[in-house]
């Protein structure tokens, strides 16, 4: 186990997670003027999001559920980003949108206010680093696939385990930190009722 995950530190290039870093925030850069220009083909899905996620924390779940949906719907969304790297050119069309995404995301519920700064927040510095490590393993084999020199000759289930002990972790404890912060600050929950 610690040889995997030591071969998938070393499989991590730093100039392909700063390519991600660039192209994420190419979307969360324009995500704001989405919004406000109400483009509906770009803020339909984000919105629909963010409803749903609305309406979850609406209903008082125990906080193990809320763990295992945040979890779930991360690993999921991650996933699809990792195997775009099996379609030329795909990973830096979800890299964008995901940035896209987030920003609209963002952006409607804080309504507009601390924009940039909300990135700092101990779950997006889970998150992003998972999302980022992901779209470089999608990027470094979709780059292989068109014979592109500088890329690791490294067969895609390598970069499917290299996820599984790199980014799982990362997103599991993400999952963990956000439903304890749900839980602790909803004002209608039980837990905070027992401390008043």
């Amino acid at each position: 186990m610690m040889e995997l995950v030591s071969q998938a530190w070393n499989a991590l290039s730093a100039k392909w997670i700063l390519s991600g870093m660039v192209f994420f925030f190419i979307g969360y850069t324009i995500a704001p003027w989405a919004y406000v220009k109400q483009i509906k083909i770009l803020i339909a899905y984000p919105l629909w999001i963010a409803g749903k996620m609305e309406q979850w924390l609406e209903k008082n779940w125990p906080t193990a559920a809320f763990m295992v949906t945040i979890f779930f719907f991360n690993t999921v969304s991650l996933s699809i980003d990792l195997f775009s790297g099996l379609v030329p050119f795909l990973p830096v069309l979800l890299i964008i949108w995901t940035g896209l995404n987030i920003g609209i995301i963002a952006y409607h519920t804080l309504k507009g206010r601390f924009y940039f700064t909300s990135l700092i927040n101990p779950v997006a510095l889970l998150e992003l680093p998972a999302a980022f490590i992901t779209f470089s393993f999608a990027l470094q084999y979709n780059l292989h696939l068109v014979n592109f020199a500088q890329a690791p000759d490294l067969p895609f289930q390598r970069y499917v385990y290299f996820f599984a002990v790199l980014v799982l972790p990362l997103l599991f404890l993400a999952a963990i930190l956000e439903a304890s912060i749900i839980r602790y600050t909803k004002p209608d929950s039980d837990n905070f009722e027992g401390r008043n």
